[in-house]
């Protein structure tokens, strides 16, 4: 367990799970389904909070990096990029492989849609020329791709003066024009001239969460009384709570974008400061397993959406009430994921054992 509390972090595990929940009912409150009052209708803040954990992750492997006389920040930046794609990448096919078809009959997806889809398959969603929408919320994999193709060849470079002076620049700039322009943070296909506002969104936000790793850091390093640590403990959790409650708020998402975006920072700064007195109640195989979870339940969310809603249209086999299409889209979902986890899993077995056949023989 001690190994494993290195590289997990349950407080920031469970959040991921949580937040994923909060992604799924909004875009089945976004999608119109049933008549009722919007629920968690501004959810989609919730991305921001993996873009800032993906920025810390980001500056942890780079400034963690082993010393070297000379390092070749190309390769390296190719390496930890392949890695993540490495670990993303087949959720990603299994959820193109199922959401095709059936978006194809639900959506009727003409042949020029279905030719169209290898932009998903590349994840390239972000790159200004994706058209047709099968693994659609794969966009912020794609825009977080890009970003780190920028940003971590920097980080590797100039270290921590990435963090005090370019950061800063990047996060200051990038998080005021998309307020000035747009008053919050909006759709990630909006093309602004050079890139997608997915992009800019992703760029300042992992910035951001590169300057987290460097706060978080220095709490760690701040011996707080068991007091002070119940006090950080209560303000991460109202923090990350209260982003529950304001999504539902009326126009949240012109009102308090910035502001649930800086609440979410604090929050998570705070929770990989190792200074909460819950973090050892939460590092457990439960809680990693809803952390590991939580890929495969965001990316196959919006098929198992759209098929359930064409069944309600079609059939009316579902109970128009929107709490138990929710469970039952959740349900689904988690069903989905975890087949996902064991194929995954089993399909790594599978090829290691074929690859040392080969070289056997």
């Amino acid at each position: 367990m001690k190994d494993k509390e290195k590289v997990h972090n349950g407080d920031i595990a469970l959040w991921k799970f949580i937040y994923c929940l909060m992604i799924i009912i909004y875009h089945v409150s976004n999608s119109k389904i049933l008549e009722v009052k919007y629920e968690f209708k501004y959810g989609a803040i919730g991305v921001e909070f993996f873009f800032l954990v993906s920025g810390y992750l980001m500056a942890k492997k780079a400034l963690n990096f082993e010393l070297k006389e000379k390092i070749e920040i190309g390769k390296e930046t190719i390496k930890y990029l392949f890695n993540k794609i490495k670990r993303i990448y087949p959720y990603i096919l299994l959820s193109y492989i199922i959401s095709l078809p059936v978006l194809t009959i639900v959506k009727n997806f003409s042949k020029s849609d279905i030719v169209n889809s290898v932009w998903d398959l590349l994840i390239m969603q972000s790159n200004g020329i994706y058209k047709t929408h099968t693994v659609i919320v794969a966009w912020y994999i794609s825009a977080m791709l890009i970003s780190m193709l920028i940003l971590f060849p920097l980080i590797l470079k100039y270290k921590k003066n990435y963090i005090y002076i370019i950061a800063p620049i990047i996060v200051f700039f990038g998080w005021g024009y998309i307020i000035k322009k747009y008053n919050n943070f909006p759709n990630p296909w909006i093309w602004n001239g050079f890139t997608t506002i997915g992009v800019i969104r992703a760029t300042f936000e992992l910035s951001l969460g590169s300057i987290i790793y460097c706060l978080s850091e220095k709490l760690k390093q701040i011996n707080f009384t068991k007091f002070a640590k119940i006090l950080l403990t209560i303000i991460e959790i109202v923090g990350f709570c209260s982003i529950l409650f304001i999504v539902n708020i009326n126009e949240a998402n012109t009102k308090y974008d910035s502001v649930m975006l800086l609440i979410i920072a604090t929050s998570i700064t705070i929770a990989f400061s190792q200074q909460t007195v819950l973090l050892n109640h939460l590092n457990n195989k439960f809680v990693y397993f809803l952390e590991r979870l939580s890929l495969p339940l965001y990316i196959n969310q919006i098929w198992i959406i759209e098929l359930l809603k064409y069944l309600l249209d079609k059939f009316t086999i579902l109970s128009k009430s929107f709490y138990l299409f929710c469970i039952i889209v959740i349900v689904i979902d988690l069903v989905i994921s975890i087949l996902d986890i064991l194929c995954v899993k089993y399909s790594k077995k599978g090829f290691t054992y074929i690859k040392k056949k080969l070289i056997q023989t």
